[in-house]
């Protein structure tokens, strides 16, 4: 019987400053040891076509939004990943099951580093993942 995971998807936030990192290799993406509540949303908005032909609004799906959230503690290991999303700098961002390997991976920016005081180790930030105008990556990929 296969093993299961009672948990769901276990995410690992990895992340390359390489654009065209490929998710695939192991070696293009680095995991960050210092992330936790890694979290890979995938949703799609509704556009109102309504004509005059009924009197019930009617939705077609538009256009898929991705983001990636993670809360990180900051030390040594960290502090370079830290200081890119601080500075939004584009990079390749996956989030991929620790076991199976399949998830999320983009070009993105970071879209948000929530903290209140001086970088210190043992600090946490919150952080959020977004795509990013980058004509080099592409779109968002589920593989």
């Amino acid at each position: 019987m296969p093993t299961t995971n009672p948990t769901g998807f276990d995410g690992v936030l990895q992340w390359s400053d390489n654009v065209n990192a490929d998710p695939s290799l192991a070696t293009t993406l680095v995991a960050i040891t210092g992330a936790r509540d890694v979290n890979a949303t995938i949703s799609v908005d509704k556009t109102e076509v309504t004509d005059r032909g009924s009197r019930f609004k009617r939705y077609c799906p538009s256009m898929i939004e991705a983001e990636v959230t993670a809360t990180l503690t900051y030390n040594a290991d960290t502090q370079v990943f830290i200081n890119k999303c601080i500075d939004r700098d584009v990079m390749t961002i996956a989030v991929l099951h620790s076991a199976a390997g399949e998830g999320l991976y983009m070009t993105a920016q970071c879209s948000k580093a929530d903290f209140s005081a001086p970088l210190a180790d043992g600090m946490t930030i919150d952080v959020a993942f977004c795509p990013c105008k980058d004509s080099v990556g592409g779109a968002p990929v589920w593989s």
